[in-house]
């Protein structure tokens, strides 16, 4: 689920994956009609394995300096660890000058590589964390350096396809024909990996999380999640809750996630995003975004290069920049200059700004694209390992009816991760992620980071996982950031999460911290 942040290489501004939920993640509000199946029965124990660790000799101009290398071996299948099947995970080590231990991140996706974004996030934590605690970062399986690849899958950037460019739209039409191609898609991505697609799960990924830790010899681990990364942690802490000795929850998925919920859940959220952002950035935005919306309901607006802007396009590219508030220059220019494009008299400032439109959008367009292509096999392989539940194209069209009555004709299109598991039988599948309503006691309890507008997880679903966590406390900011800690200047939210880290000393009471314009600031 979701897109949003995740970064490469040094830190800058990004338009990242943090967040396969930005892009994929599910909608709106409407009570689920019986779609979610009943709780999965409890998934077997894995048996013991001893994991091990071999160190290589990192690649070239590896960041940070002083980075150690490493293969960590687990079983192909926990559920079957004495089998003799095994695969890889790739691992990154910076040790710390006290050695108190190793804090890790997983930074979202599902899809999201630690290896590719461990420089930035290196590059933003406080001194006084990375002198504490050695820093480690591992892709999961199936992600850019580790074992099972999926490959021969020919998911395009658009799953499913976008409806009618104009006009209304059957939605009972349009599901049932995405329910065909997405399933076709889907069972030939499995038929070509039948030793890769079924070991996918976070179900498996959470066990080679704790081999990681047995392997660096860690007896606990302090764990900072961000989007996806909290599906991971709440799964982590629910399974292992000794081994935690800190875990700082940063845009987070909602409890007892399900493929219907978190296609249907977003769009009463997603609203608050958008009354947000024009409030903090720019207060003219909202009327200007309700023309621009009406107009492309009714026109395909063809730009200076030739491309075709959509509402559909201009939906998600919109949505993307909301996601990081150091996008909000950007997201300001793509509405003013949007907006004088279809509204000026004159016909040169008209071209001056769809001008500008084209060059935003082309940019945005090539990140989805590139974000999608990359991301799609292990996204759905992923969540529809997660969860087990299969809506039916008859219950998505009438959400999707009722999402677009009271929240714009562009907000069923979000509904992605509804629709992705056509065609893939849980029987087929990794193990159910552990579910339940009961309250996860840790010895320390986590902090969760939410933002009152994310635009990719919204606040009320991280209320609702941290409700999941006896004694947690939640650091609420203003903003439409998606993932805030060390993202931010605000040190509201910042010094809080850091003297938690160190001393193990979480908030005294829930905070809420008003809005810190800016980005992240690199430390080293």
């Amino acid at each position: 689920m979701g897109i949003g942040i995740i970064r490469k290489g040094t830190a800058r501004p990004l338009l990242g994956a943090i967040c396969a939920v930005a892009l994929l993640a599910g909608l709106a509000g409407v009570v689920a009609p019986g779609a979610s199946a009943a709780a999965p029965a409890l998934a077997p124990v894995a048996e013991p394995f001893e994991p091990t660790l071999s160190y290589y000799k990192c690649p070239p101009k590896s960041l940070p300096s002083g980075v150690q290398c490493a293969k960590l071996t687990v079983p192909l299948d926990w559920q079957n660890p004495g089998d003799g099947r095994t695969t890889t995970i790739d691992v990154r080590v910076m040790r710390s000058k006290e050695g108190k231990g190793g804090l890790t991140f997983n930074p979202g996706g599902p899809g999201g590589s630690g290896i590719d974004s461990f420089p930035t996030f290196y590059s933003i934590l406080p001194d006084e964390v990375v002198s504490q605690f050695d820093f480690v970062a591992w892709d999961p399986r199936g992600v850019g350096r580790s074992g099972p690849k999926l490959t021969g899958c020919q998911y395009p950037s658009e799953v499913p396809s976008n409806p009618q460019p104009v006009g209304p739209v059957d939605w009972q039409e349009f599901w049932q024909g995405a329910a065909d191609e997405i399933a076709a898609l889907n069972t030939a991505c499995l038929a070509a990996n039948p030793d890769s697609a079924p070991y996918l799960g976070t179900w498996q990924v959470i066990r080679d999380l704790d081999a990681l830790r047995a392997a660096l010899g860690y007896s606990t681990w302090n764990y900072w999640g961000m989007s996806y990364g909290t599906r991971i942690g709440h799964a982590y802490a629910r399974t292992f809750p000794s081994k935690l000795r800190a875990m700082v929850m940063d845009g987070s998925v909602m409890a007892n996630e399900s493929t219907y919920r978190n296609g249907t859940s977003f769009p009463a959220n997603y609203w608050v995003s958008l009354q947000l952002f024009p409030a903090l950035a720019a207060p003219a935005a909202a009327r200007k975004i309700t023309v621009i919306e009406k107009y492309l309901d009714d026109k395909v607006l063809v730009l200076p290069d030739d491309t075709e802007l959509t509402r559909w396009d201009w939906a998600g590219q919109f949505k993307m920049l909301l996601t990081g508030q150091s996008q909000y220059p950007t997201a300001v220019a793509f509405v003013n200059n949007l907006y004088a494009g279809i509204t000026a008299t004159s016909p040169a400032e008209r071209a001056k700004g769809l001008e500008v439109v084209a060059a935003i959008s082309e940019a945005l367009r090539k990140t989805i694209e590139a974000q999608m292509l990359e991301l799609a096999a292990v996204l759905v392989f992923v969540n529809c390992s997660d969860m087990h539940d299969r809506p039916t194209p008859s219950q998505l069209a009438a959400a999707s009816e009722s999402i677009e009555q009271n929240y714009g004709s562009t907000q069923p299109i979000f509904m992605g991760n509804s629709s992705a598991c056509f065609g893939l039988n849980p029987d087929d599948l990794s193990p159910a992620i552990p579910s339940g309503s009961s309250t996860i006691a840790l010895k320390t309890p986590p902090v969760f980071v939410l933002s009152t507008g994310d635009a990719a997880t919204p606040w009320v679903w991280g209320r609702s996982l941290a409700n999941t966590f006896a004694g947690s406390r939640t650091i609420t900011y203003n903003s439409t950031q998606h993932v805030a800690y060390m993202l931010t200047p605000s040190t509201c939210v910042n010094a809080p999460v850091t003297e938690y880290l160190l001393t193990l000393k979480p908030p005294s009471k829930n905070r809420l911290c008003t809005y810190a314009p800016g980005g992240a600031v690199p430390l080293r």
